[in-house]
Formats: structure tokens, C-alpha cells, sequence
């Protein structure tokens, strides 16, 4: 195969995963050359229980392996023992007692070992400064992900109890701490995407945290593509609420270029619960002058301010997401929906009628929700999701129940036009 263009080995490379690569590298020199960037996946996974920073260290220290990572995830979850135990132990009832039995215990054991190996490694934070150097020699990095909900362990019983939202937990201030070096690495690297899925929101009332962030957060100016999933604290008080808001949005305005907005929040001390927002007390007047993608979830907020707001991003706005699964646990709806304090969404949507002249896909999900719960004119539904959020479609057992509805005709009345349509699940009831 030495003869062959090196167009073609890489296509060979390309279909090849780790130890086929290892074994074709073997063959010749050249296949040796060639296939060196495949040694690596473009996409990198630390986890606490092993020292992958060390390990990133010496692959940004290497002259051509350094250029393989392409994306970089940073996994902090943890497992609440007390909770995954129980869960796990009812998500297999039905299984024969002893099979059950050994098959947890091995689980458990498994967890166990791991947990030993993450008490000797030093905490995350007190590595910062070997964070940041190893970022800053990482050229292709462009995509930047830090979770707290996906299981880091490759454990298929705790896979199954990450799924419910009691069996995780994380120390919040070691959190503000790990994403305050994470901000400080990032200084230095041209990211294209950054994604959080559990952002303490508090990190933005502080004030060393809050000139932390408005000093590292101009490199966010390269940033498409911006998800955020905030987590505010159950104490919030109305005047470090608004300056966490007031924080919030000033790093945001920091990302001018966006063409992809996610922003939600998640309340895990009363997951029902949705947080009041002001877009403009947010971004003030600011507009995304690209963005054509934009999610809005957990929120609730008034008709106007709402209104405001997407039809300011109505020339670029191609695909519009309100609400989502939220901490909706496996076998519940989902509870993400979006809330309207004042104003009614029948009088929302026919205002944003022929607003949006670029919208070509609309979605509902969860519990969408206006009005006064004294009041008959309250509205209520509950929406079943009809694409995931990269906009495929999902299998007829994610779509809910007889309770819900999907909102095809709510798309085709924003997209069209038309008489607006009659929602089955409305005023009230289920």
C-alpha cells in the first residue's frame, strides 16, 4: 500500500479505530508517518478518578500529537452513594435476586476502586496553572465542554442512575473553583463552542469571581456556539439575584459572533420551579447579529420582554427551541417548558406571526405555562418533544402520553400562517 496517494491511506485511516490503527502503523514507515495524528480521537474525556491532566500535559508536550485534540470535555460529576443505591436497586427489581445482587455488588466495587484512586490525586483547581499551560499549547482545540451530569464512570449500573437527577451531587464552591481555572486556561485558546451543563449561578455575584470572568471572557469572541445550563442556589436573594443577572449577561455580551444560543435553567432544589428572567435587565439592547439557533428553557418571563427579544434576532433566526426536558427523570415528562408571568402566549405567538421572516423550524416542549392560576383565561400545556435538539426526530416512546400535544401546528401557523390553531390540552387541564 506504500504506492498509494496519501489521500487514500488517510481515507484507510479514517475507517480504522484504535488497534487497527496501531496494527496498519505496523506495516511500512510510511503507513507508521501517516497514521500518527489517528493515535489519538479528536475528542479528549477527563475524569477525576485518573490523572488526565497529566496525561494532557504530555500530549500538548508532544510536537505532532498536540495537534490531534480537536474538542475537550472535563467531567466533574459525582454519584450521591445513598441515592444510586436505592434507584439502582429498584431499577432492577425484576431481575432474578442473585444475578441482581452480584451484579450490583460488582458495580459497587468497581465505584469503590475508582473513588480510591481520585482521593490521591490533588483537586483540579489546586492544578490551574499546569491547566492553562497545557491549553495554551493545544492549537486545534476548538470545543470545550464541562459537565456534571454525564456518568464518568464506564459502570453500566451507575450509567442507568445518572439518569436521575438525586443521584448526583457536586460541592458548589469547589465547582466556582473549577470553572474559575477552566475560564483562565481558556485565555488562550480560540474556542469555537463552550457548553456547561450545571453552571453555578452565584459565580457571578461575587466580586473576584465576577472581574475573574469579564477579564478571561473576551477570548469568547470567537466563540458559535454557547450553551449554558445555569444552577442557582436555593438562598438567592432579589439583590444578589439581580447582580448575578446583571454578571451574567455582561459576560455573555462578550460573544458577539454567536450563531448558537442555549440557555436554560435548572433548579435542583425544586426541579418544578422556573427562574424569573429579564431579558432585558440580561442583555439590555444587545443583539447576536448571527445568530440563527437559539434555546430557551427553564424560564419564565413577561410576553413583551420575550417578544422583544426574538423579534430583535428575527432577520438571522432560523430555528427557535422553547423549553425541554429540564430534570424530567426517565419515565417523567418533560418539565424544562418556559413560563409567561404577564401576557398569554396565544397574543405571543400571533405577534411573532410574519416577524420571524428567516424561522424555518419552531419547537415546544414541557410545561408552557401564562396566567394567573386564579384567573379562567390561565393557559396550560404540555408539550411532548417531536425533535431532539439537533433537530431529529424522536422515537414514538419519547413522545409522552394522551396529556400531551406536540406543537406541529403551532410551527406551521408561525412558519405559514393561517387561522391560529386550537391546542387539545388547554385551560387548565390535563
Amino acid at each position: 500500500m506504500d504506492w498509494l496517494p496519501v489521500e487514500l491511506l488517510r481515507l484507510i485511516f479514517d475507517y480504522c479505530d484504535g488497534p487497527a490503527t496501531r496494527t496498519l502503523r505496523l506495516a511500512s514507515s510510511r503507513l507508521a508517518d501517516v497514521g500518527y495524528e489517528y493515535l489519538l480521537p479528536a475528542h479528549f474525556t477527563a475524569v477525576e478518578w485518573k490523572d488526565d491532566i497529566n496525561t494532557l500535559s504530555s500530549i500538548a508536550g508532544h510536537d505532532r500529537l498536540r495537534d490531534s485534540i480537536r474538542s475537550l470535555t472535563f467531567n466533574f460529576a459525582r454519584v450521591d452513594e445513598y441515592n444510586a443505591r436505592n434507584v439502582s436497586f429498584f431499577q432492577h427489581w425484576l431481575q432474578d435476586p442473585e444475578e441482581r445482587s452480584a451484579m450490583l455488588q460488582d458495580a459497587w466495587i468497581k465505584f469503590y476502586e475508582l473513588e480510591e484512586r481520585s482521593r490521591n490525586l490533588p483537586a483540579f483547581h489546586t492544578r490551574s496553572a499546569m491547566v492553562e499551560d497545557t491549553l495554551k499549547r493545544m492549537p486545534n482545540l476548538k470545543e470545550l465542554e464541562i459537565t456534571y451530569t454525564k456518568c464518568p464512570y464506564d459502570i453500566d449500573v451507575l450509567k442507568e442512575v445518572f439518569l436521575v437527577r438525586n443521584c448526583r451531587k457536586r460541592d458548589r464552591a469547589q465547582a466556582c473553583k473549577n470553572m474559575n481555572a477552566i475560564v483562565s486556561a481558556i485565555r488562550h485558546v480560540r474556542l469555537s463552542s463552550f457548553t456547561v451543563d450545571q453552571l453555578p449561578l452565584e459565580i457571578f455575584r461575587l466580586a473576584n469571581d465576577r472581574k475573574h470572568w469579564f477579564d478571561c471572557a473576551r477570548s469568547f469572541a470567537s466563540l458559535t456556539r454557547l450553551d449554558l445550563t445555569l444552577d442557582p442556589p436555593p438562598n438567592l436573594l432579589p439583590q444578589s439575584r439581580a447582580r448575578a443577572i446583571n454578571g451574567l449577561g455582561h459576560v455573555l455580551q462578550f460573544s458577539p459572533n454567536l450563531t448558537h444560543l442555549s440557555l436554560g435553567v435548572h433548579t435542583y432544589h425544586a426541579p418544578m420551579e422556573k427562574f424569573g428572567l429579564s431579558f432585558r435587565a440580561l442583555l439590555g439592547n444587545f443583539t447576536y447579529e448571527k445568530l440563527t439557533d437559539l434555546k430557551l428553557e427553564g424560564l419564565t418571563c413577561a410576553e413583551e420582554d420575550l417578544r422583544v427579544f426574538l423579534i430583535r434576532h428575527g432577520p438571522t433566526l432560523e430555528r427557535l427551541r422553547l423549553g425541554g426536558r429540564g430534570l424530567a427523570k426517565p419515565y417523567e415528562l418533560s418539565i424544562g417548558g418556559v413560563h409567561l408571568h404577564e401576557g398569554t402566549f396565544r397574543s405571543l405567538f400571533m405577534s411573532l406571526q410574519g416577524k420571524l421572516p428567516k424561522l424555518k423550524r419552531f419547537h415546544l416542549e414541557g410545561d408552557i405555562e401564562a396566567g394567573d392560576f386564579m384567573t379562567s383565561s390561565r393557559e396550560l400545556y404540555k408539550f411532548h418533544p417531536v425533535t431532539d435538539d439537533n433537530w431529529d426526530a424522536v422515537g414514538a416512546r419519547a413522545r409522552g402520553s394522551r396529556r400531551t400535544i406536540d406543537c406541529l401546528a403551532l410551527e406551521k401557523y408561525l412558519l405559514h400562517g393561517g387561522p391560529y390553531p386550537a391546542l387539545a390540552v388547554s385551560q387548565g387541564q390535563e
